[in-house]
């Protein structure tokens, strides 16, 4: 039976969304991939695509091999790159407890004299009896300034639900986990404590500035609305699992005193704790340059070093949803700022995306409740929602 690997063109209830993630239901992996891939070519059976991008010249190759056809992660890679005339430097890491295989690589297609370079990766899928294999690769001569483009697709991979909201397969091999860290932050006048592994921060900048790197190529495209979606979408997949335990002591830590006072609704006194926190943060923007993003990393925003509003939103976006709450944010290009919005049902300022309406909360004005919008910033058309991975 021939397999359908799906790309979903899905709409919010006022914004359009136009996303490029790659899903393949039968195998159950996806890819949320930057904008401008498409399919070049592909086998009958289905077992085998090539994307080409038409904003860079890259291309991906994805390979399935059932367990008939490869022992190991390793001999599925080997297989493949030997039959491109290729050559490859192989590693192995762990990530999501599988014996996984990444690899820098060169090869000469058979019918070209142009040498490629390029990144790959391969890995066992979960309960399927088989390997995925994926090249990510350019000519040898434009590999020095794609190789953050072809990292970013290649990290963008997900191969079961936990990792719709844990680091990536890259930034896991980058950065294991060492030793962790406590930590201590005041909420509402309650001291929370957690911990963070020593290498969240530099982690997360990593990713940023991997992202930012994509991102800066879409500046000029008629697609930099769908580039920031997917821009933010990578910051929150990848600082989700890392604030995972911080999210659920604080949950842990207030809970109690949010049920007490306001017994019908817990989560509305959590927000609004939760708001008033980040409102009082220090305000940090750090000079943005062509080639550095301004962003701060969360676990830096979480422990107030510094953070503008959209990693201030983005932080309770990512906090709240770990908390079992739905969770949007929103930024705009017009307004050069962002906020963030929670599923709640009390009176207040809204937008409606997909089937939720999201109360918007302002993350660097001090004292302003959630609901509340400057009346200047309250233009709904100007508001770019983003919604973390749910493939």
């Amino acid at each position: 039976m021939k397999k359908i690997i799906f790309f979903f063109l899905s709409f919010f209830s006022i914004f359009p969304l136009f996303c490029e993630p790659v899903v393949d239901p039968d195998f159950s992996y996806s890819l949320d991939l930057p904008e401008g891939f498409q399919v070049a070519e592909y086998t009958p059976d289905g077992m085998s695509y090539r994307f080409y991008n038409q904003n860079v010249p890259v291309s991906l190759l994805l390979k399935i091999y059932m367990k008939d056809a490869a022992k190991d992660a390793e001999s599925a890679f080997t297989r493949t790159v030997e039959r491109l005339n290729g050559r490859a430097d192989i590693d192995h890491i762990t990530w999501r407890n599988l014996p996984c295989v990444i690899s820098s690589f060169t090869m000469q297609l058979p019918s070209s004299d142009i040498e490629f370079e390029g990144w790959g990766t391969s890995l066992p899928l979960p309960g399927k009896d088989a390997f995925l294999v994926l090249l990510c690769y350019t000519d040898t001569k434009s590999f020095s300034s794609l190789a953050q483009f072809i990292i970013s697709t290649l990290n963008s991979l997900c191969i079961d639900k936990g990792s719709l909201n844990s680091p990536g397969i890259f930034t896991s091999y980058a950065f294991p986990q060492k030793e962790k860290v406590k930590e201590s932050v005041k909420i509402g006048g309650n001291t929370i404590y957690t911990e963070f592994s020593k290498d969240d921060r530099e982690a997360l900048n990593f990713v940023t500035e991997l992202e930012f790197s994509v991102l800066s190529l879409y500046a000029e495209n008629e697609k930099w609305i769908e580039a920031w979606r997917r821009y933010y979408r990578a910051i929150w997949r990848e600082s989700s699992g890392l604030l995972k335990k911080a999210a659920n002591d604080i949950y842990s830590s207030l809970y109690d005193i949010c049920k007490k006072e306001n017994p019908e609704n817990p989560m509305i006194r959590m927000n609004e704790l939760l708001l008033e926190w980040v409102q009082y943060m220090p305000y940090k923007r750090d000079n943005q340059t062509a080639r550095n993003t301004d962003f701060t990393d969360l676990v830096g925003t979480f422990l107030s070093d510094g953070s503008d509003c959209d990693s201030r939103s983005l932080l309770l976006s990512v906090l709240l949803q770990n908390m079992g709450q739905d969770t949007c944010l929103f930024v705009s290009r017009e307004y050069s700022h962002a906020v963030y919005g929670i599923n709640l049902q009390i009176p207040g300022a809204k937008i409606r995306v997909e089937d939720a309406d999201f109360l918007l909360c302002e993350t660097t004005a001090k004292g302003i409740a959630p609901g509340l919008i400057d009346q200047s910033q309250s233009v709904t058309e100007n508001w770019i929602p983003i919604l973390p991975r749910k493939e």
